[in-house]
């Protein structure tokens, strides 16, 4: 994904627009959320900008340190009640977790075309 298409995706902002906004609810600064997360604060910044095309693992990190679901940043995650879809994003981080090494760069490329796949079409 190039830079400028990082920029304009709709599904990276939302993430981020909704870090951010658990973030300032529970009163955390991006230095305090970057520390819990095992981040930099550059890192949430960006991610919270949409500006950074995220990992699972920084996503999961930041779940954890906001002590919510992934689930909750993504459009819907909040009230969807679609059990088939959170536990495909569960079994995909847990598959993650699994991989080896060397099978994680194509497994990326997975959660890209998913992402990409919530994108909407011009």
């Amino acid at each position: 994904m190039s830079k400028q298409n990082i920029q304009n995706s709709t599904l990276l902002l939302h993430i981020g627009e909704t870090v951010k906004l658990i973030r300032k609810q529970k009163k955390l600064s991006q230095e305090k959320l970057a520390e819990m997360a095992d981040l930099h604060t550059t890192t949430i910044s960006e991610i919270e900008c949409g500006k950074s095309n995220l990992t699972i693992l920084s996503l999961e990190r930041i779940a954890g340190a906001l002590n919510c679901s992934i689930i909750s940043f993504f459009p819907g995650g909040h009230n969807s009640d679609d059990n088939a879809f959170h536990e495909q994003i569960k079994r995909l981080i847990a598959n993650h977790h699994q991989m080896k090494p060397k099978e994680k760069p194509v497994h990326n490329n997975v959660v890209k075309a998913i992402a990409d796949a919530f994108e909407p079409k011009e």
